[in-house]
């Protein structure tokens, strides 16, 4: 059993036992740090341990499974997980594995942690790792400044002889650079959460935002922007960039952006001032009414500006005939309406007439006029006006 004895650093003597070739070590780092933004998380740096260790598979648990939730396995070969006759690791077997807790900065064998006989006799081996020919295992658990704990584990077969002292120290030299990109993936797995938490919102709101470099490409649209945009009325999507149908528009429109983008140094200097937001409406062909468009600048970090896929601004577009997606199930808990009266409220909401809502509901105008004075009872308003006030601004919007 191997133990990192100064923190996060490794001893020198370590490194000389595990006999890096630099550029060797170069590579499996390499492979660490691109492994939270890989297709399959760390999908080159565990093959490239596993080929070095002469192992059978290499595993990479982020979320150890619970009675109540499946484990997070990211194994090489790929294989979605551990399984025999049905019953999976993450299902049944985790709860029998003998080969858990290892103390922090450890990295040490089954045969050692839980010893060779035990090991041998035990249900997880026996039932399931025997017969996948998977006798000695090398592992190390990973818990990061976050809290976030995951395990390490690399196997072989009957036939391949237990991990020695340098493969030990192989894994020790790399548990630090694991725990920091485990580090990086939870943040960026967070923050794309959020992501996507607020893109959601905005797209029940109908709102469409399209993200541009600075040559005007699209780097991304949300669901909102690409319906408008596949309408192609009056604004489309072409070639990556956006293109208008008035030629003036598209004269307007690089005008705004760029007015926009030149704000950003100005505000850098004025601390009290933001990127200029630039506004302009869209002529469509169809005779609708017209687009409504919003322009910021998107201000960059200074070790960003060579990156040709950095966001330079935000395109908003909005079509002001359009009604917000609304959950009548949220609108019933938020102001205790019937499925009926939740139905009106959203009906009065995009504009309906009582005898627009009347047929809608397949119900009598006088009946409209008895279920609206209970809607504007229980919203707490007396007229429509501030009806539709209300509902816009609750948050029936983002449900």
């Amino acid at each position: 059993m191997l133990m990192a004895t100064t923190g996060h650093l490794v001893e020198p003597s370590i490194y000389a036992l595990a006999d890096f070739t630099v550029p060797q070590y170069g590579e499996l780092l390499d492979a660490i740090y691109r492994g939270p933004l890989e297709e399959a998380p760390w999908s080159s740096a565990l093959e490239s341990v596993r080929v070095l260790l002469n192992a059978c598979s290499a595993t990479l648990i982020l979320r150890p499974p619970t009675f109540d939730r499946p484990g997070s396995m990211f194994n090489m070969p790929p294989r979605d997980t551990y399984a025999r006759k049905g019953v999976t690791y993450n299902s049944y077997y985790h709860s029998l594995d003998p080969f858990v807790d290892i103390a922090p900065g450890t990295v040490t064998t089954v045969d050692k942690f839980v010893g060779t006989e035990a090991w041998c006799q035990s249900a997880i081996y026996q039932e399931l790792l025997k017969g996948l020919d998977m006798r000695y295992i090398i592992g190390a658990d990973i818990q990061t400044d976050d809290g976030v704990v995951c395990r390490f584990r690399l196997c072989r077969g009957h036939d391949a002889g237990d991990f020695s002292a340098q493969d030990e120290a192989i894994c020790l030299a790399l548990l630090p650079h694991f725990k920091r990109a485990v580090d990086l993936y939870s943040r960026i797995d967070v923050a794309e959460s959020e992501r996507g938490l607020y893109e959601h919102a905005v797209d029940r709101m109908l709102i469409g935002m399209v993200v541009l470099d600075d040559q005007g490409m699209v780097l991304r649209a949300n669901a909102a922007a690409r319906t408008v945009l596949g309408e192609n009325d009056g604004i489309r999507l072409r070639g990556g960039k956006l293109e208008f149908a008035d030629h003036r528009d598209r004269s307007r429109f690089r005008e705004r952006v760029r007015r926009s983008i030149d704000s950003i140094s100005i505000s850098q200097d004025d601390c009290a001032s933001g990127p200029m937001v630039e506004a302009m409406s869209l002529a469509r062909p169809s005779g609708k009414g017209r687009l409504e468009v919003l322009i910021r600048a998107i201000p960059m970090r200074e070790w960003a500006e060579e990156n040709k896929w950095c966001p330079a601004c935000v395109v908003v577009i909005r079509d002001p005939a359009c009604s917000a997606q609304t959950s009548v199930e949220v609108l019933r808990q938020l102001f205790d309406f019937t499925p009926t009266e939740a139905s009106l409220a959203l009906l009065m909401a995009n504009g309906a007439s009582l005898e627009a809502a009347a047929e809608a509901l397949k119900v009598k105008t006088n009946t409209v006029r008895a279920h609206l004075r209970s809607i504007f009872q229980k919203a707490g308003v007396t007229r429509q006006a501030e009806l539709v006030r209300t509902l816009l601004n609750s948050v029936v919007s983002l449900s």
